[in-house]
């Protein structure tokens, strides 16, 4: 049997301990994935632009209600995004584009990326262009470090970027912002942003000379772009540590949002408190108060918070986790939060555990990735991290597992009372793509 066949059959066990008698007839995956889409889609379009709550108009001799003071600083507006269609995974510079029941989409080309990370890549377009005419932009270390693109499984090459940092991009759309340092002087961080076809002649939007006695980092991170009506409004970002070893989680200090009409930032977290992830829509941010530094991280628990409304909610970690936790991730629907935590007597030695937590505070889920076997036909995972949510029950988990020597995407719906399908259960997973995942496919 080929070591494919049996990583399929595998993932496809049913969960050890799991209940398995139920009067419902199964429904086939496809029907149950869909439904749950349609259901997030439809819960994103009734609460599009409801950014804040309408207060109720007066009646005939009423006094109108006082309004809430305003949170600050104002908010540039959600993001609306489809939810996704699959991800890419990379593997031997090649990206693969699979949808949610593992079925193939198409294959690329990505010769010559360097760093085979999701900060080194964007996905410059959408199914509906075709899974060939989707560009793909990349960046590898030849001829002193350049941006490069396939469309069309053709290969071209887009512009210089000598000592790229990190890239991000306006999901679904060919809009790219990366950051450039120039290391022979000061470390003087270049960000640009532009269309793909404007790529070879932009100029930096943004600069910054790092301090290195502010204790923040060194390099400028693009977060994500909001992205609306055809055009792009601005990025979010934040400041990270670059070629910093034996660290956990990545450092984030500060959250910041580019308004590219002004050529103005504004800064909704300052670089004292640490970042541990935000959300699909820009509205929803998980951080740590007063745990910025160098490097900065999460310790003790995570702080949910509104960016709209200014409403708060703590979520402590485990008791054991005094390494920290990192790589928080929110449903599309911004009901649910996932994260690693991580313990042990050093950053070498440290033991992960997978965390879900609705994002009003109640815990969902919280077990050693060493117990979560059931995953994977029986197998304890060597990595395990949370990398986005394709619906709102439905998270992605990259793994990495020794029998098979490279990472692997799987898709698990961590609410009991929402599995992928309910005849087998709650906690079971099915593969959804091979290698390191380098983000979402969309529509």
């Amino acid at each position: 049997m080929s070591r494919d066949k049996r990583i399929c059959m595998l993932l496809l066990l049913p969960a050890i301990g799991l209940a398995c008698a139920f009067s419902t007839p199964a429904a086939p995956l496809e029907d149950l994935v869909g439904s749950a889409v349609a259901a997030t889609q439809a819960a994103q379009i009734g609460t599009a632009g409801a950014d804040t709550p309408s207060e109720p108009t007066p009646g005939p001799g009423e006094t109108p209600a006082t309004p809430e003071p305003a949170c600050l600083p104002a908010h540039p507006g959600r993001q609306i995004l489809p939810l996704p269609a699959g991800v890419a995974s990379g593997y031997e510079e090649t990206v693969t584009f699979t949808d949610v029941l593992d079925h193939a989409l198409g294959t690329r080309a990505v010769t010559g990326m360097t760093f085979l990370q999701k900060d080194f890549v964007h996905l410059a377009g959408n199914l509906a262009m075709g899974a060939n005419a989707l560009p793909v932009v990349y960046y590898g270390l030849e001829s002193g470090g350049k941006l490069k693109t396939n469309v069309n499984n053709v290969l071209s090459d887009l512009a210089p970027a000598p000592n790229l940092t990190s890239m991000t991009g306006a999901e679904g759309n060919p809009f790219v912002v990366f950051v450039t340092v120039d290391m022979m002087n000061q470390s003087i961080n270049h960000v640009y942003a532009g269309a793909l076809a404007e790529i070879a002649s932009l100029l930096p939007v943004l600069t910054w000379t790092p301090d290195l006695s502010a204790h923040i980092g060194n390099a400028i991170h693009p977060l994500a772009v909001r992205y609306t009506g055809g055009a792009a409004q601005g990025f979010w970002y934040t400041y990270t540590m670059e070629g910093i070893g034996n660290i956990i989680f990545p450092p984030y200090n500060g959250l910041y949002f580019f308004d590219l009409a002004a050529s103005a930032s504004t800064g909704f977290l300052p670089t004292t408190d640490a970042l541990g992830g935000i959300s699909p829509d820009q509205t929803m941010i998980a951080y740590g108060a007063g745990l910025g530094g160098a490097p900065g991280r999460l310790e003790g628990g995570l702080t949910v918070r509104n960016l709209v409304t200014c409403q708060e909610t703590y979520i402590p970690f485990h008791p054991s986790s005094n390494l920290g936790g990192g790589w928080m991730v929110f449903s599309p629907d911004n009901q649910f939060v996932a994260w690693t935590e991580a313990g042990g007597p050093s950053n070498m030695e440290a033991t992960f555990r997978m965390r879900v937590a609705r994002t009003d505070g109640t815990s969902l889920f919280d077990a050693p990735i060493a117990n979560m076997t059931s995953l994977f036909g029986g197998e304890a995972p060597d990595g395990l991290r949370p990398v986005g949510w394709v619906a709102s029950h439905i998270l992605v988990l990259e793994s990495q597992l020794n029998l098979i020597g490279h990472p692997i995407q799987i898709i698990w719906a961590p609410d009991p009372a929402q599995p992928i399908d309910p005849v087998m259960g709650a906690h079971q997973s099915n593969k959804i793509g091979d290698g390191v995942f380098l983000g979402f496919v969309y529509p």
